[in-house]
C-alpha cells in the first residue's frame, strides 16, 4: 500500500499580542490553513497512537486507547471535510 505523505502543516507568523482566533477574524491567517493543520495534527496523533496501541498488552488499556482512536478518526474526517468545504467556497469555481 502506498503511504500518503501530506504537505507539512503551515506555520503562522502572528503579530505580537495577536491570538490565532483574532488573526483568523482579521484575515491575517486563512481559515482553511488552520483547518488543514487540525487535520494534519489529528493524522499525526492517530498514527502515533495506533503504533502505541500495537505495543500495549493490557486489554483494558488497549480498549480505552482504541475508543480514543475511533473518536480521533471521526474528528479527523470531519475536520478534513470542513477544510475542503471552506477551501472550495473560498476558491473560484
Amino acid at each position: 500500500m502506498k503511504k500518503l505523505v501530506p504537505d507539512p502543516p503551515h506555520t503562522f507568523d502572528l503579530p505580537k499580542g495577536t491570538s490565532l482566533s483574532r488573526a483568523i477574524n482579521d484575515g491575517i491567517v486563512p481559515m482553511e490553513f488552520v483547518l488543514m493543520n487540525v487535520s494534519h495534527y489529528l493524522m499525526f496523533a492517530y498514527s502515533d497512537s495506533r503504533r502505541a496501541l500495537e505495543r500495549i498488552e493490557d486489554e483494558e488499556t488497549r480498549q480505552l486507547l482504541a475508543h480514543g482512536l475511533r473518536a480521533m478518526q471521526i474528528a479527523w474526517g470531519q475536520a478534513e471535510a470542513l477544510a475542503l468545504a471552506v477551501e472550495g467556497r473560498s476558491s473560484p469555481r
